[in-house]
């Protein structure tokens, strides 16, 4: 379980360090070069992808319970499967707004990328509703 612990903290940490370099980039080079519309299309995923590695890096110290801690013990498959539909989700999310934000710059045709930001808001939410039906179903020590 170690190992899968310190997968989820890595995963977390470069998502955080992801959104603090594409909100830069956002907030420093697309400042003139696109509308206020798309820098806020920009900053909307910058803030998903944010919010989702900060839930990630709090899923990772859950995980890190002594619970987990034996070789034998192990989350859910429900579980796991939330968190992979988060990833998932906020890739699927970002990515798209991330490139429909650069129709300005390159092509109109970009904007068509927005039809996959409510697909991969759908994962987002199925993956964090998982969560929360774990956290529900599942007795947890003290």
């Amino acid at each position: 379980m170690g190992r899968n612990r310190h997968n989820y903290f890595a995963a977390g940490a470069f998502m955080v360090a992801m959104a603090i370099v594409l909100g830069a980039f956002g907030a420093h080079g697309l400042e003139k070069k696109v509308t206020l519309k798309y820098l806020g299309t920009w900053k909307t995923a910058t803030e998903y992808l944010m919010y989702n590695a900060l839930g990630i890096l709090a899923f990772a110290a859950y995980i890190s319970n002594d619970k987990f801690n034996s070789p034998n013990e192990q989350p859910n498959l429900m579980l796991r499967l939330s968190v992979l539909s988060i990833f998932i989700g906020v890739f699927v999310f970002s990515t798209s707004l991330y490139i429909v934000s650069l129709n300005e710059i390159y092509s109109q045709t970009l904007k068509s990328f927005g039809r996959f930001a409510p697909i991969g808001g759908l994962f987002m939410t199925l993956g964090w509703v998982g969560i929360g039906l774990h956290f529900l179903t599942q007795k947890h020590s003290k």
